[in-house]
């Protein structure tokens, strides 16, 4: 069963927590009987008073954060099969050498770039680096 910690991995709120995603998306699920997605229905029908409350404003609603524009991966496992998959097409552009978590959604992504260049172009705008 969902919690509100779980987090979607399809649909407009990707990459979202439950807890965030907007009380409008959640009651027309509810109102809809959507059981296309069946755990986020029983999800829905088990917390719809306090999905209410936010939707009438007497219970907080979290900051939506939104994911990174950048293709993204549910786990580093599934990032590095399409890594593989990708090193064996033929390709004018760049091509990504690896896989990383992205401390802005959490999810995996993959980069051109090696640890090096990152390194080189990422700490001298850290603080630790002075």
């Amino acid at each position: 069963m969902y919690t509100d910690d779980t987090i979607l991995i399809a649909g407009k709120y990707k990459f979202v927590k439950l807890c965030r995603v907007p009380a409008e998306f959640l009651l027309k699920v509810y109102n809809a009987r959507n059981k296309t997605n069946l755990q986020l229905y029983e999800y829905v029908v088990a917390n719809i008073d306090a999905i209410r409350a936010r939707h009438e404003g007497r219970l907080p609603t979290p900051p939506l954060e939104l994911p990174c524009k950048k293709y993204a991966y549910i786990s580093k496992k599934i990032a590095n099969l399409h890594l593989s998959i990708m090193r064996e097409k033929e390709q004018q552009n760049k091509k990504p050498i690896r896989s990383y978590e992205c401390e802005k959604c959490g999810a995996w992504h993959l980069t051109s770039l090696s640890m090096e260049e990152w390194e080189k172009k990422a700490l001298p705008h850290w603080p630790m680096a002075m």
